[in-house]
């Protein structure tokens, strides 16, 4: 009895999958500081001291609070303002209110 004839080998990938991995154009993942949105509830916030003068940030965490601030703007204000002064003032108050829930 015969056995029936095995397919032929597959082929190669072609392609990025092909190339070495040296040669493959790293891309960004996703940023959503999580470790901030889906913080335990028990758990203290990471202070932050803000100048009220200049209103920059100051301290160990200002980094974490400047992108979580820029995570929340791009989820929460559409891509066609072109600048801060046209998002609408009712706008601005849903994300205030997302930045101070506890």
């Amino acid at each position: 009895m015969a056995t029936p004839p095995s397919s032929p080998p597959p082929h190669p990938p072609t392609g990025a999958a092909s190339q070495s991995p040296s040669t493959l154009k790293s891309t960004r993942n996703a940023t959503r500081l999580r470790s901030l949105a889906t913080r335990p509830v028990g758990t203290e916030r990471p202070l932050v001291h803000v100048d009220p003068a200049t209103g920059k940030a100051d301290g160990p965490h200002n980094k974490k609070l400047r992108t979580y601030l820029g995570i929340v703007t791009r989820d929460k204000v559409d891509v066609t303002y072109k600048n801060k002064k046209q998002v609408p003032d009712a706008q601005k108050d849903l994300i205030w209110e997302d930045i101070q829930v506890l």
